[in-house]
């Protein structure tokens, strides 16, 4: 059994509530306070103290003052001159006096040889003042008997210091730990570097016999595993020792020495992709872009292409063997003029570690060249026609920058035919006239009409812009 006091720093609060850590703390068994109440709980090392009722350890002055009582003596107050004794005799013989904080009785005097002339005399008082204010401050002493706690003890048998881990290989952490005393609650605990503390085994002792542990930990993707649990936080750098740290602690709060060892990993590596990242420049047409890979643990990988983040395929593929990216017609034709695009291959090998090569680009063109897809149905419905078209009106709703300009509007009716007949409508639409077909044959079922239009940007510095469309036909 010890006994050990504490003196708390001194409060305002004449209710405080307090804690003192002793260091391998069991039990207490009981608690004592200079002055006032205490109730108690404690938890682990950590007791806690809810003290009441002491009495004043120290008073400060914070404000206010003290003004002493006082009497002084008014020797004329009021009075007059009566015009008769009967006058005279009728006036109050005291009357109450109160200014400047003083107030008493004084009472009725004549002025020798002044007739009839009267005043009022006598002592008055005022009583003390006090506005002084003050902060109190409250101080305990508590003593405690209480039982200290054996610490736990622990013995490591593995691992040995200095391993080298590669993809795959088990990292086993065996030993024992014992406690002195019975009935305690000891847990074996681990950590890999900074990591969160996990628990390795547990038991109740019995004084005497040890806990044994055995687990065995799995190097994979550059971490350790315990099963499918992440033990060791973020990546393991290669060519750094690192450190497992095994201890005991008991459920009184008792931990014991930290046993360590070192220990090294060699890293999965991704697939490497030939070549260097790079910038294509301004381009009129795809680019072609041939590459291929190899993996260094010689895993298999597949290989997956993305434009703008889209993927355009995924594959199963050969090491060293060459493939190429490739961009579709619709697919190029659908990015933005004159801004940065981006295609990026990702090679990703069978334990999930993956590379990518990106490749920027900005697609350019010289001219906008549109006409409408007949072989669409919902675009069918807008341009087949019950009889020959005689007349179309063609309105472009563009911006045409100084150095560009409507290099060919061409028109057609026949325009669901084998070889359709296209015909120049290119200064009619230019002057915002109609235009009057001359074909009068079709080889179709149906007639319909198309417009092919070419918008050449020239020498144009700005950029040209075709908003939408519009016209007749009859």
């Amino acid at each position: 059994m010890t006994k050990s006091s504490k003196t708390f720093p001194e409060s305002t609060s004449r209710n405080q509530t307090q804690t003192w850590v002793i260091p391998n703390l069991k039990s207490v068994s009981s608690v004592t306070v200079n002055a006032g109440n205490v109730t108690y709980s404690a938890a682990g090392d950590a007791i806690t103290f809810n003290l009441s009722n002491g009495a004043v350890s120290r008073s400060v002055q914070t404000g206010g003052s003290y003004t002493p009582a006082d009497t002084k003596y008014i020797s004329s107050y009021g009075g007059g001159t009566a015009s008769s004794i009967d006058e005279l005799s009728r006036l109050p013989t005291t009357v109450f006096y109160n200014s400047g904080g003083y107030s008493g009785t004084l009472s009725l005097s004549l002025r020798e040889g002044s007739g009839y002339s009267y005043y009022y005399s006598g002592n008055v008082t005022r009583p003390a003042s006090d506005t002084r204010t003050y902060t109190y401050y409250y101080q305990y002493t508590v003593t405690v008997d209480y039982i200290e706690n054996n610490l736990p003890t622990i013995v490591l048998s593995s691992p040995s210091n200095n391993l080298l881990l590669a993809e795959g290989n088990n990292y086993p952490i065996k030993g024992n730990a014992t406690d002195a005393d019975s009935g305690n609650v000891m847990t074996v605990m681990y950590k890999i570097n900074n990591g969160s503390a996990r628990a390795l085994a547990s038991g109740v002792s019995d004084g005497s016999s040890s806990l044994t542990f055995d687990k065995a930990l799995k190097y994979s993707n550059k971490r350790l595993w315990d099963g499918s649990t992440n033990v060791s936080g973020d990546e393991l750098a290669e060519n750094i020792d690192h450190i497992l740290a095994v201890w005991s602690e008991d459920n009184q709060g008792g931990k014991s020495a930290e046993i360590t060892r070192k220990f090294r990993v060699i890293w999965n590596r991704p697939p490497t992709i030939n070549g260097e990242d790079n910038e294509l420049g301004t381009l009129l047409v795809p680019p072609t872009i041939e590459y291929s890979a190899v993996d260094s643990e010689g895993n298999t990988f597949t290989f997956t292409e993305y434009l703008n983040g889209k993927e355009i395929r995924s594959f199963t593929s050969t090491a060293g063997q060459n493939y190429t990216v490739q961009i579709s017609h619709d697919a190029w034709i659908r990015l933005d003029l004159d801004v940065q695009h981006q295609i990026k291959i990702k090679a990703t090998d069978s334990a999930g570690l993956s590379s990518e090569r990106i490749y920027t680009f900005t697609r350019t063109e010289t001219h906008i060249e549109f006409m409408f897809n007949l072989d669409s149905p919902d675009v069918q419905g807008h341009f087949i026609l019950d009889g020959m078209p005689q007349r179309v009106l063609v309105t472009l709703e563009r911006y045409i920058p100084e150095g560009a300009e409507i290099q060919s509007v061409k028109v057609c009716n026949n325009a669901l035919d084998a070889s359709p007949t296209w015909e120049d409508a290119t200064s009619a639409v230019k002057a915002n006239r109609g235009f009057v077909f001359t074909n009068t044959n079709k080889t179709a079922a149906n007639w319909a009409i198309n417009i092919w239009v070419i918008i050449a940007k020239g020498t144009a510095t700005e950029r040209v812009r075709l908003n939408g469309y519009g016209g007749a036909f009859d």
